[in-house]
């Protein structure tokens, strides 16, 4: 019900959790950013985005949409899903369950209002579900668009930003979804490689005395 209602609403540079806008499509807009002469990517790090999720907020958006109140109720029952802590249940204050088919939907209900905040002041941007990118061509523009936009994530949202990983970067230097861009072509980015460098190695390592089927099952959950 709620993905039906509010996906159409949703801004075309909102990428993750929708049908047909997958991370290549993201990365296909960054591209088309690059080569439209944006010089600067300036990378926005939500700090524990599912777990820092505002109850308050996210409900009240709900409540200007919707009018059933049943299903209202449903939601706040199901936001508060209790969590375990040294042994005992305790009631959820913020955040969203993990793994719930329900999570998504609502996450991108809280980030569109960042997406209609950056839209309305002309910012380009690419955003997969808690990735988000913005384009500039200088990187004066590109740190006034930082702190306008932590100002609104932080303030008016009531979410955290990973000031250590945010900031503004050359196309060369940034990180988008695992890729970098050189000379405005996107490339894996090297931590990226890396990480994938380690995954292949523990496949290997456990592929001892297992099977060939086993392994190849294992491979394909990497690639």
């Amino acid at each position: 019900i709620l993905t039906a209602h509010y996906d159409p609403t949703f801004s075309e540079y909102s990428y993750g959790f929708r049908t047909g806008r997958s991370a290549h499509d993201a990365i296909k807009q960054s591209t088309a950013y690059i080569e439209g002469g944006c010089r600067f990517i300036v990378e926005i790090d939500l700090a524990k985005f599912f777990d820092t999720v505002n109850h308050d907020r996210l409900m009240s958006r709900l409540e200007k949409d919707c009018t059933d109140k049943a299903l209202l109720k449903l939601i706040r029952r199901y936001l508060r899903t209790g969590i375990m802590s040294d042994g005992l249940v305790e009631a959820r204050e913020e955040g969203t369950p993990q793994g719930s088919p329900l999570s998504p939907i609502l996450s991108l209900i809280v980030l569109d209002e960042l997406d209609k905040f950056l839209e309305k002041r002309g910012l380009r941007f690419c955003r997969y579900a808690d990735d988000v990118g913005l384009y500039v061509q200088s990187r004066r523009a590109g740190e006034r668009a930082l702190a306008t936009a932590t100002k609104f994530i932080e303030e008016t949202l009531k979410l955290r930003v990973n000031r250590d990983k945010s900031g503004v970067f050359r196309p060369g230097r940034a990180k988008f979804l695992g890729y970098t861009f050189w000379r405005r072509k996107p490339v894996a980015h090297p931590k990226s490689i890396d990480r994938l460098k380690q995954k292949l190695k523990a496949v290997f390592f456990r592929a001892r005395g297992s099977s060939l089927l086993a392994t190849i099952k294992r491979l394909n959950m990497i690639l």
